[in-house]
């Protein structure tokens, strides 16, 4: 099955896609296809494909169809028996990259029709899991932002609204943070948990994050000002602000985040309620097409 995202890459999927299942189709699979209509609806296409006897549900578009698509499998107990295949038409394609998969769709495919299956982790906060970046803070009180408005205008535009208005109020907070059992508690901007590298079209929150080792990267951003921020945000797209002497990093099994007021939690982008949060990884759980 194929789930397709029309609307992934500003059109990019949906243009693209026919061309691309002829491909597949001409090799001899045999590809139903269908397509998302709404956010979440993904989660229940995917869901209903692993349900009827699909061996692969194909992520057609960017992170957020590849995370909907996971939890689709994760929510019919399919995880581990039928395989994640991204074909990477979103705007942001950071798990598809993290894999190791070429970012041309057309040798994407090529990949796929390969068959090499392999075991990656995938991380989970609450009840959403998660393939690339979750957290609590900051960036997660931008995806609340974005979310709310999303019907409005799409795209970049408004992730940059949303990062200049969320500045003008945001503050750091204390929060209580747990690794494993083990306080980790400080003031902070932002605590972000990371099965991989990025997330947000290169944004390398996580920089040692691997998806295959067991273990949740875990950075803290401390407590920063405004200007102190924008000079962040240069630093993550190098993912060079591990060096930074307000950022700690740390890895863990689980990780446990509250605060005194209600923080803003995302999973891959997607708001998914307030604390308290509980992260957690599930190693090897997603079995996916990828070199």
């Amino acid at each position: 099955m194929a789930v397709v995202n029309p609307v992934a890459g500003r059109g990019r999927a949906v243009r693209a896609w026919p061309r691309l299942r002829d491909r597949l189709v001409s090799a001899g699979w045999r590809v139903e296809e269908v397509r998302s209509e709404a956010p979440g609806h993904a989660v229940e296409l995917a869901a209903q494909g692993a349900r009827s006897g699909a061996d692969v549900v194909l992520a057609v578009g960017g992170d957020g169809t590849a995370n909907e698509v996971s939890n689709g499998l994760a929510r019919c107990g399919a995880l581990g028996s039928v395989a994640l295949g991204v074909v990477p038409l979103g705007t942001a394609n950071d798990f598809a990259a993290c894999l190791g998969m070429p970012l041309d769709a057309g040798r994407a495919v090529e990949v796929l029709l390969s068959g090499r299956r392999r075991r990656v982790d995938l991380g989970r906060v609450n009840n959403r899991w998660f393939v690339n970046v979750a957290g609590v803070g900051f960036d997660a009180e931008v995806a609340r932002w974005v979310n709310l408005r999303r019907r409005w205008v799409r795209g970049t535009t408004m992730y940059v609204a949303g990062i200049f208005r969320t500045l003008v109020r945001y503050r750091p907070t204390e929060v209580d943070v747990w690794l494993d059992g083990v306080p980790w508690s400080a003031r902070a901007f932002l605590v972000a948990v990371g099965n991989a590298p990025a997330y947000a079209g290169g944004v390398r929150m996580c920089p040692d994050a691997r998806p295959d080792d067991g273990e949740l990267e875990v950075v803290r951003i401390g407590d920063i000002r405004k200007l102190e921020a924008f000079r962040m945000l240069l630093l993550l797209y190098r993912g060079a602000h591990l060096g930074h002497p307000k950022v700690a990093r740390a890895a863990a099994r689980e990780v446990v985040v509250d605060a005194s007021i209600p923080l803003a939690v995302h999973a891959d982008g997607e708001p998914v309620g307030t604390t308290p949060a509980r992260f957690r990884v599930q190693p090897g759980a997603l079995e996916v097409l990828a070199p």
